[in-house]
Parts: C-alpha cells; structure tokens; sequence
C-alpha cells in the first residue's frame, strides 16, 4: 500500500479515500443507488459521484470500480472504503478484483462478525448461482481490529496488510468507530433516494 511519498506508513492526515455506499431498496427493485465519496482525511468532503448497482445481481465489483476510475481525484486516491462485502442485496463485490481493476487497496469494514452459515442458508435458498457468491463472500481472510478509542470493527483487506489497515481506521475516524468517509457514504446513499427514483433504472451506469 502506498501510504506517502515515500511509501509505507503512517499516513497523512488528509489522505483521500473513495468510500462507497449503496442507498435503500426494496427487493422487487431492479436497481439501487451507488454513491461514491471522495473525502480527506476525517471528513473533508471533496466529490460526490453516483452511479447504481442491481438489486441481487452481481455488478458491484464493476459498478464500485467505475466510480473509482471515473473520478477526477483517482490519481491523488490511496484506497477505497466500503460497508461490508455486499451491496443492494446479495450482489458481491470481489475486493481482490476490485483492486486489480483499480490498483487501489481495498478495506471493507461492519459492526458484526458475519456468521457464515447463515450466509449459506440464505444464499443456498435464493440463488441458483450461490456457491460463487459464497466463495466471493468467503475468500477474504477476516480480521477483528481493536481500536484506539475502544470497540472493534470486522474488516476485510486486499492491497494492504493488518497495521496499514489500522492506521487508515485511524486517520479517517473522527468520533465513534466507522471511518468518516464511510459515515457520510451512507448519509448520502439514504437521502438521495427521496429525491431520484432510483427504484425505476434498468442500466447501471
């Protein structure tokens, strides 16, 4: 993970990260909203792009990766945050994909450790296609980091290792323990919708 100028940790205190979020849906829904956030550091908000993701399908690694690509800020970006493994539903982002279309490390963060066989269950009777989508739920090594300010948060990497990791939760959380950029994400994602009729869209992008 390239960190600084020289590489390596710590990070600059305004490093830029894309933080992706999706908005809410309903399950007959054929699309979501996809929103992407450039924001520095702790909570400098720099762009906000949109896009959408399909209910259920398996699109996310290339919608969340068109976002990325298409933004202004790419070159100056040194990750890219997510909310969990999946979006509008079951439809998986593969993070090691998503970092070799971006060549961006990936972290992807939620409150609760995922029980797998829940995931199983409910991918096994919903999807005639389920076992790809448990492996691409199951492939990233799962790690529980402790916080500075207390808690812990349930993170998957690709394109960084475990401290790297921890000093980007570091420089991006303003209060709590979801990064700031990730905050936003998802205030953006859940208002938006009242706005746009998101829920009538056949095409990403």
């Amino acid at each position: 993970m390239d960190c600084s100028e020289d590489g390596g940790i710590p990070l600059k205190e305004d490093v830029r990260v894309m933080a992706g979020d999706d908005g809410p849906f309903k399950f007959e829904d054929q699309a979501s909203l996809l929103v992407g956030l450039v924001v520095r550091g702790t909570g400098y908000l720099e762009a906000v792009y949109s896009s959408s993701v399909r209910v259920d399908r398996l699109d996310a690694t290339d919608a969340v990766a068109h976002l990325v690509k298409g933004s202004r800020q790419l070159p100056q970006l040194k990750a890219v945050l997510l909310d969990g493994l999946t979006l509008a539903g079951f439809n998986v982002v593969d993070i090691e994909a998503l970092n070799r279309a971006t060549d961006l490390p990936v972290l992807t963060v939620v409150d609760k450790v995922p029980d797998p066989e829940a995931i199983r269950s409910a991918l096994e009777g919903r999807f005639p296609d389920w076992e790809e989508r448990y492996r691409l739920i199951s492939a990233p090594e799962t790690h529980a980091l402790d916080l500075p300010g207390g808690g812990t948060l349930t993170c998957h990497m690709v394109g960084m290792d475990v401290e790297e990791a921890r000093e980007l939760l570091r420089v991006t959380t303003l209060r709590g323990h979801l990064p700031e950029a990730l905050r936003m994400a998802h205030l953006v994602a859940s208002g938006l919708p009242r706005l746009v009729d998101v829920a009538s869209w056949t095409e990403v992008r």
